[in-house]
């Protein structure tokens, strides 16, 4: 399974920060863990994902749920989702 990279901005970086036990629960639906990257002069965030099942993370992205933690957590769109790749290096 890879790892993936998500990048997005969010309209304000505290409301975000603090939504990080809502981040934890639902992304062990689809990965093994994550680690929480942030522009030191920009409100934007990159998340590294790992072991990533791919299926359950795009059935994830479509859930009521998380569309609706991902507006509580002033997520703007889009999101970007690198895909790691074997053979690139």
């Amino acid at each position: 399974m890879p790892n993936v990279v998500l990048t997005h901005a969010v309209g304000n970086m505290e409301t975000w920060l603090a939504g990080g036990a809502d981040r934890a629960g639902m992304f062990k639906a689809f990965c093994t863990g994550y680690r929480v990257y942030r522009l030191a002069d920009q409100a934007k965030v990159a998340l590294v994902l790992e072991n990533v099942d791919m299926a359950k993370l795009g059935a994830a992205m479509q859930q009521p749920d998380v569309m609706a933690a991902a507006a509580k957590h002033t997520v703007i769109q889009p999101i970007e989702m690198f895909v790691e790749t074997d053979g690139a290096r």
